[in-house]
């Protein structure tokens, strides 16, 4: 007697035995639990490259006719692979054996579209569903609106809410939140607000998620006294903030040179129950340290680690830069050894920042032991290091280094290009050596001629 299989997921049943298993038959249900499963055997995409159309061919063998919940998740599958012209093939196919797609098909694709940047093509296919009789739902206006802001089509995306609205279709909370985010981050903060009083005019009760988006777009374009009126209106509305609404206006205050409103706000969200976390803790740090104040930033510091937060490598390197400017080098020095020794893993940018210091201070030397320290670590030096390190060694007149540094180490680092020849040359006439850097234009100009050759 044949069971049916359960509807679990085929974490460990492999593709194989599910389709040769003597002992069971097949229902849509299991069927639809192996498309969802499919996208976990993430170590072999060898063997799961053809599966849709394998999984198709086996449901019609046992007399199973594939439905749209079949098509519809291996579309979705191959939407999230980036593989959207064969998602698109997939379309076509199952239109071409009888099989109607349904609202969720043309979603699932439009979708994908969108985030690949193809907003063109996604307009054409919500066209195409309505000249077959889909409508489309609030959720494929969503996608096209949220497609629009990411790509800068705000009037675009302010459109089609007017479209969607005169096809009787509602805007949800979600609608507006997508909008009036991407006219915050667009700088139109007046749409956005005029926007918030409309959901409100509608009956729709804004949520945390839009006013981060009105404080983050008020915040960013300098508009920090609204922001604060603000945070007292959605209070006032019973709204409560949380510690991602407050770091968005202590960074705020600190972009603006607030450096005090902005420690205020951390007592205040402190005084109301809400700790703040790492982020919180690398905006003050930053904050302090791009103001000169670096006692206090290393006290804050102290300050996290006592309440059990761990330092991140983005504070680490924000005070060594701080420390650096302040003059205190051997400070940064010690600091990274402290850092290395805490178990914090320092990256290029951290390097970077002290190599920059060093060479501007005439230390090649050290910066070149850096250069070891980090590549023995693991961390391949990149573009910024090598024009922190050609311009220290043009500064320095130690131009036979330069050659040496482009010609033997920057190629085992990754691939010079115009840029880094430019700087280079750039750098050597700057410092009146230009006869040097003729002979090092021809002297890569061979160079490349010779690979060109080979």
């Amino acid at each position: 007697m044949a069971h049916a299989l359960p509807l679990t997921p085929f974490s460990s049943l492999s593709i194989s035995a599910y389709q040769s298993h003597s002992q069971f038959s097949h229902s849509h249900a299991s069927h639809h639990s192996l498309g969802y499963s499919i996208p976990q055997f993430k170590s072999q995409p060898h063997k799961i490259n053809k599966k849709p159309m394998v999984l198709v061919h086996s449901m019609k063998s046992e007399g199973h006719m594939p439905d749209v919940v079949t098509y519809n998740i291996h579309i979705d599958r191959l939407c999230k692979r980036g593989e959207i012209k064969r998602a698109m093939e997939l379309l076509h196919s199952m239109k071409s054996k009888g099989h109607e797609p349904n609202v969720v098909t043309y979603n699932i694709l439009i979708g994908g579209l969108c985030k690949h940047g193809d907003i063109e093509k996604a307009m054409v296919l919500v066209h195409s569903m309505k000249s077959e009789g889909h409508k489309p739902d609030v959720v494929t206006y969503n996608i096209l609106i949220d497609g629009q802001c990411k790509h800068g089509e705000i009037e675009r995306a302010t459109e089609l809410l007017h479209s969607m609205k005169s096809e009787g279709h509602e805007p949800n909370v979600v609608t507006y939140n997508i909008l009036i985010d991407g006219l915050g981050k667009h700088g139109d903060i007046e749409s956005a607000m005029v926007l918030l009083h409309s959901m409100k005019s509608e009956g729709l009760e804004p949520n945390i998620m839009t006013y981060k988006s009105l404080l983050d777009g008020q915040c960013k374009h300098g508009e920090i006294e609204r922001a604060m009126e603000l945070l007292q209106g959605m209070k006032s509305e019973g709204h409560e903030p949380d510690v991602v609404t407050y770091n968005i206006l202590i960074d705020g205050q600190c972009k603006h040179g607030e450096i005090e409103k902005a420690m205020e706000l951390m007592h205040s969200m402190k005084s109301e129950g809400i700790e703040p976390d790492v982020v919180t803790y690398s905006i003050l740090i930053d904050g302090q340290c791009k103001h000169g104040e670096i006692e206090k930033a290393m006290e804050l510091m102290r300050s996290m680690k006592s309440e059990g937060i761990e330092p991140n490598v983005v504070i680490y390197s924000s005070l060594m830069d701080g420390l650096c400017k302040h003059g205190d080098i051997e400070r940064a020095m010690e600091l990274l050894d402290s850092m290395k020794s805490e178990g914090h893993e320092p990256d290029v940018v951290t390097y970077n920042i002290l190599m920059d210091h060093l060479c501007k201070h005439g230390d090649i030397e050290k910066a070149m032991v850096l250069v070891h320290s980090m590549k023995s670590e693991g961390h391949m030096p990149d573009v910024v290091t090598c024009n922190i390190l050609i311009d220290g060694l043009c500064k320095n007149g130690e131009i036979e280094k330069v050659k040496e540094l482009v010609h033997s180490m920057i190629p085992e680092w990754y691939e010079p290009n115009a840029v880094t020849y430019s700087n280079l040359i750039v750098n050597l006439c700057n410092n009146g050596e230009t006869a040097k850097a003729k002979e090092l234009l021809y002297s890569v100009i061979s160079s490349m001629i010779l690979k060109v050759k080979a």
